[in-house]
């Protein structure tokens, strides 16, 4: 491994460091581990990948949390419409810098919640994924913020989230993305059963059923990986709240 870069951030130090095996670009944030993509902003991560599929039928797309941007990155050359929002104005220097953030596309700086509730934009996918160093997601996503960013959609639009659980018996996925869907979407989760600490997807969209596109569920099994689909267990449900 070699350190290629050093930032002083808002959360913390921020390191790029390539590996000597595939020349692969790694981005931690205050010592934890946030992101790997190729110098052309490719993601090696499956979810990444995964959530890029879920939003193929949108075309404005709200991506929350840039890191490397690659999710970002492979939504723009897809042809979508993006509007990148971030804390920290320095992850969008060295997504462009090092991970091939495009440079023409909309970068806002601020906190995700504040834009969420002043602007009067709509799109028709917003994609979440704003893991770092200290965040609570009970404390940022109240039941009041997920009607809120469920406000911005579009008719026929969507919510994608990552999301980091424990292990198989963590509720936090499947209360979420209750609490995202509201009484209007149909909550789904995308995950790997039995590895702890990974990532999850979820999955708040119009359609009553899981996605069936042929590249999505290629994805499922990719890289010796075991996704597995599966409706969320509270359902679609108004006003579900984290426990007191």
């Amino acid at each position: 491994m070699e350190v290629v870069a050093q930032f002083m951030g808002a959360r913390g130090e921020i390191e790029i460091i390539r590996s000597r095996l595939d020349g692969t670009l790694a981005y931690y944030e205050d010592g934890i581990f946030q992101s790997q993509g190729t110098p052309a902003g490719e993601s090696v991560f499956t979810y990444v990948k995964l959530m890029t599929e879920l939003l193929h039928n949108s075309s404005r797309v709200l991506v929350l949390g840039c890191g490397a941007g690659n999710l970002a990155t492979e939504l723009s050359r897809r042809g979508k419409l993006v509007t990148l929002v971030d804390v920290n104005p320095l992850s969008f220097i060295v997504a462009r810098r090092y991970f091939g953030l495009p440079g023409e596309l909309r970068c806002v700086t601020a906190d995700f919640r504040k834009v969420v509730a002043d602007e009067e934009e709509v799109y028709d996918g917003i994609a979440i994924d704003v893991a770092a160093p200290g965040l609570s997601i009970k404390r940022t996503f109240s039941a009041e913020v997920c009607d809120c960013l469920r406000s911005r959609l579009a008719p026929g639009g969507r919510i994608v989230m990552n999301l980091t659980i424990d292990n198989d018996l963590d509720p936090m996925p499947d209360r979420l993305a209750a609490m995202l869907s509201g009484n209007i979407l149909h909550p789904w989760i995308v995950d790997e059963p039995g590895v702890e600490g990974r990532n999850a997807v979820l999955n708040c969209s119009p359609e009553r059923l899981a996605s069936r596109r042929s590249a999505f569920v290629k994805l499922l099994s990719s890289n010796g990986e075991k996704w597995l689909v599966r409706k969320g267990r509270l359902g679609g449900v108004d006003r579900v709240r984290w426990p007191s």
